[in-house]
This record gives structure tokens, sequence and C-alpha cells, in this order.
């Protein structure tokens, strides 16, 4: 009997685990296309609806953009779904840059990254763990100005490698630093409101976004 019972306990500890454990995949794939009363809906196994926050969904080309007029901002509604947890995590942003600024973030108080634009030239800010580090472009391999181009950002973090990717080429690369993983670690867009903890003792402290547009948002755990 009490093997019986030691057996279910196991098989019950093991279906709540397999039901609480956090998903991998598609977390976030912003629809454009079916924008509608000023929500836009993501096009994951996860419902969620992002509210426009009077930003402009345009026609341009026959594709729907989402417009980002100097000083205009978007917050992304929180989800545990969309809070890191050490395993990769993949950023990838389509933008239409027309200014300089702050392209997105995401972060808590302690941990988190920014994407950001000076002079034309794409750079992400990372902080895991105690490390804070840059990766950008350097002047001996090339450095893109991607104003006024269309240009696929992907940002890939996980445990001893994090890598920035422009139009699916390697920019930069750092490794030994670990995942990036914790709570409530809040998705901007555009403007902001204060300055991402990344960015604090930094160069670079302006909150003011870019201009321009946005064609994807995408964001994987895997």
């Amino acid at each position: 009997m009490k093997k019986l019972i030691s057996l279910f306990l196991c098989s019950a500890t093991l279906v709540l685990a397999q039901e609480f454990s956090i998903p991998h995949g598609l977390m976030l794939n912003l629809d454009f296309e079916k924008a509608q009363e000023g929500l836009i809906p993501s096009k994951s196994l996860f419902p969620l609806f992002v509210p426009q926050n009077g930003l402009t969904v345009s026609r341009i080309n026959y594709r729907n953009l989402l417009e980002f007029q100097y000083g205009q901002g978007l917050d992304i509604p929180h989800s545990s779904l969309l809070d890191p947890n050490g395993d990769e995590w993949i950023i990838s942003v389509r933008i239409f840059a027309l200014t300089d600024g702050l392209i997105l973030s995401q972060g808590n108080e302690k941990q988190g990254f920014a994407i950001y634009m000076i002079d034309g030239q794409v750079s992400a800010r990372v902080r895991t763990g105690h490390s804070t580090f840059t990766l950008e472009e350097t002047s001996r391999q090339g450095i893109s100005k991607l104003k006024k181009r269309w240009v696929t950002i992907e940002l890939s973090i996980r445990n001893g490698r994090a890598l920035l990717s422009l139009n699916r080429k390697r920019a930069a690369m750092v490794l030994d630093e670990p995942a990036l993983s914790g709570d409530d670690l809040r998705i901007r867009l555009g403007n902001h409101t204060q300055l991402p903890v990344v960015l604090k003792n930094f160069g670079y402290q302006d909150t003011t976004g870019f201009t321009g547009a946005i064609g994807s948002l995408k964001i994987h755990r895997q």
C-alpha cells in the first residue's frame, strides 16, 4: 500500500511539474494585419492583446506597419510567459528608423537589455547576472548605417553567449556571460518614460525613442 501511495504522489508531482513548466517556442508575435479597435493581437499560442496607446497602424506597400512619431512609445502588457528564465531568449524586431533613439528594452531593476540607434548604428546593451556588456559592430569589421533602411535586428541571449545579428548577419558576440533570467521584466518600444536600468551609469543616457515604423516583433524561448 505504501508503495502505491508513493507511486501516486510521484506521478501527481510529475503531472504538476509538467503543467506549470514554462513552455518553449514563440512567446510573442505582434500581428499588425489584425489590429483593430486600438488593440494589436499576438499570433502565438498564448493569447495577448497590446493596446496601441495612440500609435497608428498604417498600410504601406501592402503591409500594416506600426508607426512611431516623436515622443511615442508602447508598453507590452506583462505576462509571466514573457519573463526569461535562463533558457535561450531571442528577440527579433524589424524596423525602418527615420531618426536615432531607443528601439526596444526589456528589464526590471536588476537585469535586462536595451536596443538603440546612434548615428544610424544599431547597438544592444545587456545585463545578465552581475555583468553588463555592449554588442555592436566595430570599425574593423565595418559599421552598418541603418537609418532610413529596413533592418531586422535579432538579439539572442543564452548561457555562455550573447549574439547580435543585423539582417541575419552576425554583428557582435560576447562569450562566457550568464543567460537572462528574472521576474517582471517589462517590455517597452520607442520613447521611454525612464532610462532602462541597463543604460544607467553608461554613456547613452537618452530616453528618446526612434521615429519610424516597426514591421514585426517576435520573442522566442528555446
